[in-house]
């Protein structure tokens, strides 16, 4: 890849994570992180309810997912269990105030997106549709 491609795809880079605000220190005017925010989706709604698989999906040290998970206990919003069929496993769970954090999560996330591509044409979007659906499956996540 030459220099000119790498430098677009960095000015890319910096354009989305600035339109979608991911670098504010709480997500879509909450109390969350971007992270914590994320941990909620990923046990809420895609089931991945151990810290194993929050750290394979997420690509996150283990001490720091830890101490994440920690705050979101204690800020009522994530239960811990021990597994019934391994004992030194921790099924994770949404508490009532962490399924009420997560629908408004989803909502203000919706209604960002809603706004954000509030000027595009049907046709428009479904371009910039494609073009997602062809990013994610031809651009591979590298091993760091």
């Amino acid at each position: 890849m030459n220099n000119e491609a790498i430098k677009q795809i960095r000015a890319f880079d910096r354009f989305y994570t600035r339109i979608f605000r991911l670098t504010d220190k709480y997500h879509l005017h909450t109390n969350l992180t971007l992270l914590e925010a994320r941990i909620l989706l990923e046990i809420g709604e895609h089931h991945r309810d151990t810290a194993s698989l929050l750290i394979q999906e997420l690509t996150v040290d283990k001490g720091y997912l830890s101490r994440v998970l920690k705050r979101l206990e204690e800020q009522d919003l994530l239960g811990q269990t021990p597994d019934p069929t391994d004992k030194r496993t921790k099924r994770l769970s949404l508490t009532e105030a962490g399924q009420e954090q997560l629908a408004l999560l989803n909502q203000r996330a919706d209604d960002q997106v809603t706004t954000l591509f509030a000027g595009l044409s049907a046709e428009e979007t479904e371009r910039v549709l494609d073009a997602m659906s062809y990013v994610e499956k031809h651009v591979q996540l590298g091993d760091d």
